[in-house]
């Protein structure tokens, strides 16, 4: 019976020892850096920290070109989620494709029915051509989003207002842009 008690003590120190005692990560660099400081290993920069950006990577609405440059998507106030929102909104309903352009960030994703693309330039955007942009699927999920209602995620904000099609908008380069059209 000792001997069974002993093994099993055994076993659970053996456990503990190669789980680390519960730490999910090992510390890496210099012990004394804080934790905030220590550089994640494996984890992905955000497009958004690249800061390679040009400025037609990164445009301004003039409801934004006054505003701080915003950290990440959390970091917006919902004042100017709505500004840019209806920026969104003025542009599809006037369908103008250049101001729609101007709004975004690029590479730009655009989901067309026949496949999605990331297109790399303001050139290759208008390219499309409003006839194929401007659907009146698009058209009507567009101006009938709540703008109210616009919670962050970390993928953006997600402008529609039944979920498809739809417009995503995120903190690029500092500032919102689009990032994503979907039909």
């Amino acid at each position: 019976m000792r001997k069974i008690a002993n093994l099993l003590l055994l076993t659970a120190a053996l456990c503990l020892l190669l789980s680390g005692c519960g730490q999910s990560n090992p510390p890496s660099g210099d012990p004394n850096t804080p934790p905030e400081e220590k550089e994640t290993v494996g984890t992905p920069l955000p497009k958004e920290a690249d800061d390679t950006s040009t400025p037609e990577e990164a445009p301004q609405s003039s409801s934004d070109a006054e505003g701080p440059p915003y950290a990440d998507n959390f970091s917006v106030d919902a004042a100017a989620v709505q500004s840019f929102g209806e920026d969104i909104q003025s542009a599809l309903a006037d369908q103008d494709l250049q101001r729609l352009a101007d709004l975004a960030a690029y590479p730009l994703y655009v989901g067309l029915p026949e496949g999605g693309e990331f297109l790399g330039s303001q050139e290759d955007f208008m390219a499309l051509g409003s006839e194929r942009i401007f659907t009146d699927d698009l058209l009507t999920e567009i101006a009938q989003a709540d703008l109210s209602d616009l919670p962050p995620s970390k993928a953006g904000f997600i402008l529609s207002s039944t979920g498809r099609p739809n417009i995503v908008f995120s903190v690029s380069g500092g500032q919102l842009a689009i990032v994503g059209i979907n039909y």
